[in-house]
Formats: C-alpha cells, structure tokens, sequence
C-alpha cells in the first residue's frame, strides 16, 4: 500500500482568504482598471494547469502510482490557486467569475513541439521542478500583490509560494528516488527544456514567461535555473 506521507501535501483554502479580504471591508482604492490584464494574466496561468493535467491524466497507464498522486496533489493545488484569482477580480474589479470562464474557456492549449519534454515520467519530473522553481523565484520577487493595502494579501501569495515549492521538492524526491540510474541525464534534459524560453505563451500552463505577471528577466531564468537544479538534485534532501 502506497505511503501517501511520502509526498507533501499542504490543505488551505485560496477563495476563504480572499473572502475574508472582501469581510473586513478592504475595497479598491488604487488599483487601475488598466491592470486587468495583469491579473488576467496571473488567473490564465493557474487556469491553464486544467490543459496540463487533461493531457496527462489520458496517460496515467504509463505512470508510476507515486507520478499519478503527484499529478493529482499539483493539479488540487492549481486548482486552488485558479480559484483565489477568480476571487481577486472579483474583488477588485467586480468581475463575475461567469465572464472569466467565457473568456478563458474558449482558448485552446497547443502542445505541439513539446513532445521530447512530455515524453515520459523522468522528463516530466524535470519539467515540473524547472517550471515550478521559477515559479517560486517569480512569485517572491513579485511584490504587487502585498502591495494592495491588506495583510490578506501577503498571506495569499506566501501560500501560494509555499504550494509552488511543494510541488518542486516533491519532484526532485520522486527523480532521486525512482529515477536515480537516469541522473546522468538531467543536465541535457533540463538543457532542452530551457530552449524553449522565449517562446510565446500558449496556454499549456508550461513557459507562461511573457506575461505581465511574471517578474523574472532574461538573465535570472534558462541556464541559471538549470545548474540551480542539478546542485539541488546532487544534494541532500529537499
């Protein structure tokens, strides 16, 4: 019987948070209905992971039950954080979560050229820790959101930065265990999956790096993420 303790887990709730925001009285006073896009672009992201996930669960046969559980806890969390941004416009700018689902349901989510890094469990692995870390990297260097007048706020993001890192140490424990023969590959993998930065968004969930969200340059991701990541995997425990 599978350890389900083996891969964390964290359990809180994106839309309560938001939703005590909106309790305490706390409304717009600043924020520019410019901006939307901004937040549009941080609700496409989270949104997205449904595209990733839908693709990934057609193949759950080929699976290890470690990588399933890991798919389903990140796709929760996702998920989760897909509905704190509902809430945010909400909040914000009284946007109706029916006007984003009509908005965001009608785009599709183009894979095509991606198979190599979808290929199997070991590469998505190392395609998940990559694309996490930076997410993790961008998130606490983002400082909007904390800047919008309300302790709720910050303790939303530190939330969602603490899922992202989750999701990341999850993957490098499944690579160190079930994957260790492979290590001798993950330089070059990692490689491959940097190539693709600077690509334009398409909604796969995955390089969700041109947006107006996303706070990192040029010179902080690709190959400074990829030896970040082996001195991770070479390391003791995450």
């Amino acid at each position: 019987m599978m350890v389900t303790s083996f891969l964390k887990k964290r359990n809180w709730s994106a839309r309560s948070i938001i939703e005590d925001i909106a309790r305490s009285g706390w409304s717009n006073v600043g924020v520019d209905s410019s901006l939307k896009e901004f937040f549009m672009a941080d609700l496409c992201s989270e949104y997205d992971s449904i595209n990733l996930y839908n693709l990934l669960y057609s193949r759950r046969q080929e699976f290890s039950p470690y990588f399933v559980q890991y798919l389903d806890f990140w796709y929760a969390d996702e998920k989760n954080h897909a509905d704190g941004f509902f809430e945010l416009s909400r909040l914000v700018f009284g946007m109706s979560e029916l006007s984003l689902l009509q908005a965001l349901q009608p785009r599709t989510a183009d894979f095509s050229g991606m198979h190599d890094i979808l290929s199997d469990e070991f590469r998505l692995l190392l395609k998940f820790a990559y694309d996490e870390y930076i997410s993790v990297k961008t998130y606490k260097k983002d400082t909007f959101y904390e800047g919008l007048g309300h302790p709720g706020f910050r303790y939303w993001i530190k939330n969602l930065i603490a899922d992202e890192a989750v999701h990341f140490g999850n993957a490098i424990k499944l690579l160190r265990r079930d994957h260790s023969g492979r290590m001798h590959e993950c330089e070059a993998v990692l490689n491959m999956i940097s190539n693709f930065e600077g690509e334009s968004y398409k909604n796969t969930f995955l390089f969700d790096h041109d947006g107006p969200h996303f706070s990192l340059s040029g010179e902080e991701v690709g190959q400074v993420i990829v030896q970040d990541i082996l001195q991770i995997l070479h390391k003791g425990s995450v």
